[in-house]
């Protein structure tokens, strides 16, 4: 049974270095009270990497970083080539608020 459930999304999303698109990001704790998290792309070009940081802005400017790998990727129909990415978070999501002017 998972607790404290949130979704929210990542703008500005880089994954081990390279520009992807807008990420879905999950964040739940386990039956055990570990954090764990996933976060989902839909992106048109292939990724050459398995495994990295994914970093992205929050809509109220916080940084989130954490180290993924790729957990499963699935294509969808037709001839757009999109393909689902969904990356599984490994170890903890790290969160810097907004720098205040």
């Amino acid at each position: 049974m998972t607790r404290r459930h949130r979704r929210f999304a990542l703008r500005d999303v880089k994954f081990a270095g390279i520009d992807v698109p807008d990420a879905t990001v999950d964040v739940w704790e386990d039956e055990s009270g570990r954090a764990q998290w996933s976060a989902r792309i839909v992106t048109r070009h292939p990724l050459a990497v398995e495994a990295g940081e994914l970093a992205g802005h929050t809509a109220d400017g916080r940084m989130m970083t954490g180290q993924v790998v790729i957990g499963a990727r699935q294509m969808g129909p037709g001839g757009r080539r999109e393909t689902l990415v969904e990356f599984h978070g490994s170890g903890e999501l790290q969160v810097a608020e907004p720098e205040r002017s």
